[in-house]
């Protein structure tokens, strides 16, 4: 456990990936700050406190660090491009706030699905068969073999789903494909073909843990996708920790991308099963916070005050096991993914993880952000109602 007089960290970011690392810095006495979180939900909880001078970050992280009453703290940073931008950080600031996150290069070669395609390769790790679609003669290029059950997807996945709220869109045929891609290149997003591999949710395994500052996996936790939302390209809403020796074929092409690469830093890796070949199939690394990292604290594998303690150079144990059988939900995203698939083997009704290991927004020990949450699903919902009404006093609704 740390001290509440030891040296701070400060959380870059908000949503559900800000609120599990706020949380487990809380719990294990760090004092902590967050820097940047404009929603409410990381705002809800207990060990919020917002970071001095928060409002001048808007100038750029550089000159508000050069500038803060902090004179040191660990750095965290929930989204790609705060990952970014730590790893940009000059030398004399990365002394006096420090973070252990990958290399500028690394982190490209994991964010630009292109260069990850490549790196992928170099280090011979299985992906689904994947090549960039510019514009049309690259489109004319492929066989009509090569369209079938692909889909496309942005190089830069973060300003992608910005604009288009959704993580790839699927291709039914070649003049499908050629209508998406006109209005994409116009906007000069750089997209690719990837193949898709068939399977249900389950077929997803996720690697999540953490690389220390010398490349050491310090800790590895093997999940299990159960549900997700939306159907198609969408988010875990429902995972639960399974036996690492059952994905040992994933474990092993992560090492080998790693060591490839000189990763170091919290990860989260998501793989496929091809029931094709029988390989896992690697779809993306996050480097950084993640959605679910809640789970790993509870099932015995906390990394985020792990990564806390390696950053300012103590001494940190690996940690090789951990409770299989540990679920993590993100309620109402698991109620509509449920919902939609009902009668189809949608599995248990979601109400009974709510309370039963890890939970995206409610917990046990601060309950406030589960509270603004239900506040905004009634919002939500009582706008969708009164839409509905709306529409049906309508005179063409008649």
């Amino acid at each position: 456990m740390c001290n509440a007089d030891e040296v701070p960290a400060l959380v870059l970011g908000a949503g559900v990936s800000g609120l599990a690392v706020l949380r487990s810095l809380g719990r294990s006495g760090v004092p902590v700050f967050v820097a940047g979180a404009e929603t409410t939900l990381v705002r809800r909880s207990r060990w919020y406190r917002s970071a001095p001078g928060d409002a001048e970050l808007r100038a750029g992280l550089a000159e508000y660090l050069r500038t803060s009453v902090l004179p040191q703290a660990v750095l965290f940073g929930c989204s790609d491009y705060w990952a970014e931008t730590l790893a940009a950080l000059p030398a004399d600031l990365a002394s006096r706030f420090p973070a252990v996150v990958a290399e500028p290069g690394v982190l490209s070669a994991l964010t630009d699905k292109e260069a990850f395609a490549e790196a992928a390769r170099v280090a011979g790790v299985p992906t689904p068969r994947t090549q960039r679609v510019s514009g049309l003669d690259d489109l004319a290029a492929l066989s009509d073999h090569e369209l079938v059950g692909a889909f496309l997807k942005p190089a830069d996945s973060q300003r992608f789903s910005q604009r288009f709220g959704v993580k790839a869109l699927s291709v039914r045929d070649r003049a499908h494909a050629a209508e998406l891609l006109g209005p994409l290149a116009e906007e000069q997003h750089t997209m690719l073909l990837q193949e898709y591999i068939p399977g249900p949710p389950t077929g997803h395994v996720f690697l999540d843990g953490y690389v220390d500052r010398a490349g050491v996996m310090r800790a590895c936790v093997a999940r299990r996708r159960l549900r997700m939302h939306p159907a198609d390209f969408g988010n875990s809403t429902l995972s639960v920790t399974v036996p690492v020796d059952e994905v040992k074929g994933a474990v092993d092409c992560l090492r080998r991308l790693f060591h490839t690469l000189g990763y170091k830093g919290l990860f989260d890796a998501e793989f496929m099963y091809d029931q094709r070949d029988e390989q896992f199939k690697l779809i993306e690394v996050n480097a950084r916070p993640w959605w679910q990292l809640e789970i790993l604290y509870a099932c015995g594998v906390d990394v985020v005050p792990m990564a806390y303690r390696d950053a300012l150079g103590l001494p940190i144990s690996s940690i090789e096991e951990y409770r299989v059988g540990c679920t993590w939900v993100h309620p109402l995203p698991d109620v509509r993914s449920w919902w939609a698939a009902r009668g189809r083997g949608s599995g248990s009704f979601p109400l009974r993880y709510w309370m039963r290991d890890a939970n995206a927004v409610y917990s046990r020990d601060d309950p406030g952000p589960a509270v603004d949450e239900l506040a905004r699903a009634l919002h939500v919902g009582a706008a969708a109602v009164r839409a509905r009404v709306r529409r049906a006093r309508s005179p063409r609704s008649r």
